[in-house]
């Protein structure tokens, strides 16, 4: 069999192995999206999709209305949460959430180490909103774990933000594992704006980023008509670059090969 017939069937090989760990790749990327418009009820025990955990959720939290909201402030503190699939060194978590915070204290939103945790107290990556019927509604991103790392703080009245505290807010988050970055953009109403571009988040262990947390604190119950606090939509993804990078790479390797030959 001479070179170019090696080639050839070397070439075929791979070509069927890329449409086959494609399709497997494609197949196989996570994928959460719920607009929470079916299953009204409870959120704890929520299913999410392959991949993910259910929904851990204090029993405040509701789905309804194709929303979730909380029906009591006793204590005014809840907590839900899902577990994710494990990041692996070369992955990209991709999170999208539509949001209004509505009450005296905030909304918050990031990722744990653990299931259960409060992500004020132990978030890595988070954003904390305050909107409707607070004295000074803003939104930060803190790099965590916790109350610390503050990366950015605008009030919803700067003129980079200029969002109207009354209509939902939509959150773009991209983590790059291999990068060690964090890019997050807000939309609001016809406005939008970039809040951290490339972030170094390089403290931040992929262990820290196991869990989604979603945390109400002093926010305004979901049977006021006029103003509850709410969740709309949500998006999360994570797909898996790596097999594809190390078929592209066997592609090159089998090309230059043959170019030596």
């Amino acid at each position: 069999m001479n070179t170019n017939t090696t080639f050839r069937l070397g070439l075929g090989v791979l070509a069927a192995l890329c449409l086959q760990i494609s399709g497997n790749l494609y197949g196989a990327s996570y994928l959460y999206q719920d607009d929470f418009s079916n299953n009204a009820g409870a959120l704890n025990g929520r299913a999410t999709a392959s991949g993910f955990g259910n929904w851990t959720a204090d029993s405040a939290f509701q789905v309804g209305s194709d929303r979730i909201t909380i029906n009591s402030n006793t204590p005014d503190y809840n907590r839900a949460s899902f577990s994710l699939p494990a990041l692996g060194a070369t992955d990209i978590l991709s999170l999208s959430i539509t949001l209004r915070p509505s009450g005296s204290l905030f909304t918050a939103f990031g990722f744990t180490s653990g299931p259960g945790e409060y992500v004020s107290n132990t978030g890595y990556n988070w954003i904390y909103f305050t909107g409707l019927g607070n004295p000074n509604p803003r939104i930060e991103v803190l790099t965590g774990g916790g109350p610390s790392g503050l990366s950015y703080s605008a009030s919803l009245t700067n003129p980079a933000l200029s969002f109207d505290a009354s209509l939902a807010t939509t959150f773009q988050y991209t983590y790059s594992a291999a990068a060690k970055t964090l890019t997050i953009s807000a939309s609001n109403g016809g406005n939008s704006s970039l809040l951290v571009n490339n972030l170094d988040v390089s403290a931040t262990p992929l262990s820290g980023l196991s869990n989604f947390a979603l945390m109400f604190q002093g926010q305004t119950l979901g049977n006021d008509l006029t103003s509850p606090a709410y969740v709309e939509s949500m998006s999360i993804s994570i797909p898996e670059p790596s097999t594809f990078s190390m078929l592209l790479c066997g592609l090159g390797a089998m090309t230059a090969f043959y170019r030596r030959r």
